[in-house]
């Protein structure tokens, strides 16, 4: 990856295409610790304003990591859409009450994510109505914390393998919020989330608990999803009629383990292609504008 400068990058605001892609990684001190991230603007990218993704990567993963994983670079490539990578402190994230050396801190990861997408939108054409989340693991759960706590900046979420894990927010506006979970995840649990975290809020928790908390928070019409839509490697279950013209989806993959991408990462063998993960979560982003 070619490391450029913000600096360097030349503002345009016709309505055109850039002529090469500018991928570079910024810095800045936040909270007195030096904090990074990798912006990619495809060439594709429209300069009257593109949507941008937030892709977090899980614990002990890099941000690199999570840009090799999950491909959504080459979705912004396709798609003309912005991708940032944020990078976490021990390559971890404060998501709530589980298990990570910025957790342990309790480092203001949220506040961190809303000052990287500020200086994003400060310095490129970002398209303020469609700001995505997505990310794995330690990553899904901050997305779903950010989607809790600055729903007024996210316009959707769809992200991989974990669960929100704090109470809603008071000021929580509902956005279309979906989870991937595979169902033989065996770091977090599909049916709970007590195999690392035995107390009685974790083994309360899982993907369905998860769906129902989010149908919930969105003030979804009926007891149980009204839409189930199952294919040979996966099933979609959505709450289909929530408020602000929102939907709350669970995705579960029959065959996955914790790594629900296609590709493999370390212990983690990904699906193979049998189900084009990433490319469900952008359907589903990419279908949603504030």
């Amino acid at each position: 990856m070619d490391d450029k400068n913000i600096s360097e990058v030349e503002e345009n605001n016709q309505d055109d295409l850039i002529v090469e892609d500018l991928d570079y990684i910024e810095c800045m001190i936040h909270e007195d610790l030096e904090r990074c991230w990798n912006v990619l603007i495809p060439s594709t990218v429209n300069l009257s304003g593109a949507p941008m993704i937030i892709d977090i990567h899980g614990n002990t993963l890099t941000m690199q990591d999570q840009r090799t994983l999950s491909d959504f670079d080459d979705i912004a490539s396709q798609n003309g859409a912005i991708a940032v990578w944020p990078q976490g402190f021990d390559n971890s994230w404060n998501s709530g009450y589980c298990c990570s050396t910025a957790g342990e801190l309790e480092l203001n990861d949220t506040g961190l994510i809303m000052e990287i997408v500020h200086k994003t939108i400060a310095n490129h054409s970002v398209d303020e109505s469609r700001i995505y989340l997505t990310g794995w693991s330690n990553g899904c759960s901050l997305s779903q914390k950010l989607a809790n706590e600055h729903s007024d900046t996210f316009t959707a979420i769809a992200c991989m393998s974990y669960y929100l894990l704090e109470d809603p927010e008071p000021n929580y506006s509902p956005i279309p919020i979906m989870e991937i979970h595979g169902l033989l995840d065996q770091i977090i649990l599909y049916s709970n989330d007590a195999i690392h975290l035995p107390n009685i809020e974790a083994q309360e928790h899982g993907a369905i608990q998860n769906l129902l908390m989010w149908a919930d928070m969105n003030g979804c019409t009926d007891i149980a999803p009204d839409s189930n839509e199952p294919s040979i490697f996966y099933s979609q279950q959505t709450f289909t009629d929530c408020e602000n013209d929102s939907m709350v989806s669970l995705v579960t993959l029959y065959a996955a383990d914790h790594n629900p991408y296609e590709n493999s990462f370390g212990i983690f063998p990904g699906n193979g292609g049998t189900v084009d993960t990433n490319g469900i979560a952008w359907n589903w982003l990419s279908s949603w504008s504030k």
